[in-house]
């Protein structure tokens, strides 16, 4: 798991009620839960180029780490009383678009009516309370707005979720989840506008609740989307090895390396990703960096920026000894005289204090955190960002 992005996506859709009779009959299997999902027909004109993302199809329920597109998503509901579900991600939310940038739907499937409920349940909770602090960090802002979804379903909510970062297009995300009889939908739309999203939502949202009642009268939809295959892992083709713009021992004031866990991990849509955990790193007790080679700039820029500064997928907020308890600062560290377009942030806690870095140079990506027991100045943070700045020109050019 890469140092990048925690994307979390507890949502659900529906539209019209679901008799209890035909939504409790019997369970509907895999091959027809896999029907239920938004395939690229159901999109409209904005998504229809959109490609499916590695980590669609069989789901497992409760709050697990599954792939959306370029991030690990937190799964919804309660795992609980499932007896199966299906997803379905299509498009990336770091194009930097105005538009819609991406469309999540799945079905979940449980025992009784009850679970069913107490699933919605959970996911309200992950949405309005949850989803804001895993998705917060020093680089971006985020609120959730609790809106109102259509009138249908049993149960029913929605959040809209606005993540917002200097300089760039926010990444804005409806999540409306609805439970029909035992089973609950779940939709997101992800968009760079508030009202790109919201436009779209409803319909959506129809349109899958109308899947699930089709495949509950045994109506032919046809056969499940193809899955991708599994994502390349390793260096990309015609890109540069990323291992070898890595920071180095040395490069913080360490003679060797006492502990190193380093390689290539999966991170679609990235074209190649590299993580590294080195402890000590000099001045710092932990030192982790993740590199991601990125299919454009701008893709670089939005991904580290809104995925960023979160080590190996932990929630910022949940990092209680740098910050993330209520008695947590955050400060602001000018990187304007590093070579590369750079930003970074001292988060000081009660246990100690660590640093946050993202910097990019073209289709580079790379999110760094660097924690201590001690407290970290702003020098130390401008030099380990002109450390890994040297790394990247080195290898890529300034």
């Amino acid at each position: 798991m890469s140092v990048r992005r925690v994307l979390l996506v507890a949502v659900v859709a529906a539209a019209i009620f679901v008799p209890s009779t035909a939504a409790s009959s019997g369970h509907l299997g895999r091959f027809r839960l896999a029907l239920v999902p938004l395939q690229t027909a159901q999109l409209g004109p904005e998504a229809a180029s959109f490609a499916l993302n590695y980590g669609s199809g069989s789901t497992g329920g409760g709050f697990i780490l599954v792939s959306s597109g370029n991030s690990p998503i937190l799964g919804g509901g309660d795992s609980q009383g499932e007896v199966g579900g299906y997803v379905l991600d299509y498009g990336d939310p770091y194009t930097g678009s105005a538009g819609v940038t991406e469309i999540r739907s799945s079905v979940e499937e449980y025992k009784t009516r009850l679970d069913a409920r107490d699933a919605l349940r959970s996911g309200r909770l992950l949405d309005g309370l949850f989803q804001p602090l895993f998705l917060g960090s020093p680089f971006v802002h985020v609120t959730a707005k609790k809106v109102k979804t259509a009138p249908v379903g049993e149960r029913r909510f929605g959040y809209l979720i606005t993540e917002a970062a200097p300089n760039l297009n926010p990444i804005v995300s409806l999540d409306e989840q609805v439970m029909a009889g035992k089973f609950v939908l779940d939709l997101t739309v992800t968009a760079g506008s508030a009202s790109e999203a919201e436009r779209i939502a409803p319909h959506l949202l129809r349109v899958l609740h109308r899947r699930l009642q089709l495949v509950l009268e045994g109506a032919d939809l046809g056969t499940p989307a193809k899955l991708p295959p599994e994502p390349r892992t390793g260096q990309a083709p015609g890109g540069p090895d990323l291992s070898t713009l890595i920071l180095q021992p040395q490069d913080v004031g360490q003679s060797h390396a006492v502990s190193l866990d380093q390689g290539y991990v999966p991170a679609p849509p990235a074209l190649s990703d590299f993580s590294m955990d080195l402890s000590p790193a000099g001045t710092y007790d932990d030192l982790e960096q993740q590199i991601g080679w990125w299919p454009t700039a701008t893709e670089a820029t939005y991904a580290e920026t809104y995925g960023g500064g979160s080590p190996y997928g932990i929630p910022f907020a949940f990092l209680g000894d740098f910050g993330g308890n209520p008695g947590g600062t955050v400060t602001p560290v000018d990187l304007s005289s590093v070579d590369d377009p750079a930003t970074g942030y001292i988060v000081s806690g009660r246990d100690g204090s660590a640093a946050y870095v993202v910097l990019t140079n073209g289709q580079a990506g790379e999110s760094i955190v660097a924690s201590s027991k001690n407290t970290i100045q702003a020098s130390d943070v401008q030099s380990l960002a002109q450390a890994a700045a040297n790394r990247l020109d080195a290898g890529l050019g300034p």
